[in-house]
């Protein structure tokens, strides 16, 4: 297999499950050294067991990434381990589906908030200036197609992603010559164990849902988003930042 992340040190924000759990997969197999980080120890560990039962090298350490000070520990984390953190992807997230916002409390609000965009802003803030020292880095921000088409019941996750668009933009344009490239992808709906939240009958309905919305008639798979993420930070993007790349079927051009 080419290695195209051979020699690169990837923090992989939410790594334990779902998408960030096949991005830290594939770029083990493509030679990274994989920080695998979430709230979580026994999945990180069991992605952290895959990748070296595959001959590749992970660790693996728990925070949440609402907090500033659990962020730096885990980007120190890294630091320790391999030297430097060059590649970030944030895809850790959370999510509401039946909320009504005449309703929805500060608490709620701040729930998704924290983590969905507040942490991308504390792992970044601190993955920054190692990237800055090594003149290179890519960031990889994990986003949603509802960030720009509206979804009744997601006002506070759409906002958070929102967010993060907007901020991944400004990232890119004020640090490109640092030599540092910041990317959004956008998924539709992914066959992770986020499908479920709010939905325990997900499986029962999955298939009406997809005829319904998806031109291409099935689910995306964490895969799919891992190979448009090891395409994102590898060299072979290296011209592309600022970008919102969506990972949707044709959801969103119907």
């Amino acid at each position: 297999m080419d290695q195209r992340l051979n020699g690169r040190t990837a923090l992989i924000v939410g790594g334990g499950t779902g998408i960030g759990r096949a991005i830290a997969l594939l770029f083990a197999r493509h030679g990274a050294r994989v920080v695998v980080a979430g709230r979580r120890m026994e999945p990180l560990q069991a992605v952290v067991a895959e990748i070296e039962g595959e001959g590749g090298t992970a660790v693996a350490v728990t925070g949440n990434v609402a907090s500033m000070d659990d962020a730096r520990a885990m980007v120190d984390f890294a630091v320790a381990q391999y030297g430097t953190v060059d590649t970030l992807v944030n895809s850790a997230g959370v999510i509401s589906r039946t909320e009504k916002v005449e309703e929805t409390t500060d608490d709620e609000w701040a729930w998704q908030v924290d983590i969905n965009l507040k942490g991308v802003f504390h792992t970044t803030k601190h993955c920054l200036p190692f990237m800055i020292n090594n003149k290179k880095g890519a960031i990889l921000n994990i986003g949603s197609i509802c960030a720009s088409v509206g979804i009744p019941g997601y006002a506070t996750y759409s906002a958070t992603k929102g967010g993060i668009l907007a901020y991944t933009r400004v990232i890119a344009l004020q640090y490109a010559a640092h030599g540092i490239r910041a990317n959004v992808i956008s998924p539709g709906m992914v066959y992770t164990p986020m499908s479920y939240v709010d939905r325990p009958n997900f499986d029962e309905v999955v298939d009406d849902v997809v005829a319904s919305a998806y031109p291409i008639q099935r689910l995306c798979l964490p895969e799919d988003i891992a190979y448009a993420a090891l395409f994102l930070v590898s060299d072979e993007a290296g011209y592309i930042t600022g970008h919102n790349l969506v990972v949707d079927g044709g959801f969103s051009i119907k």
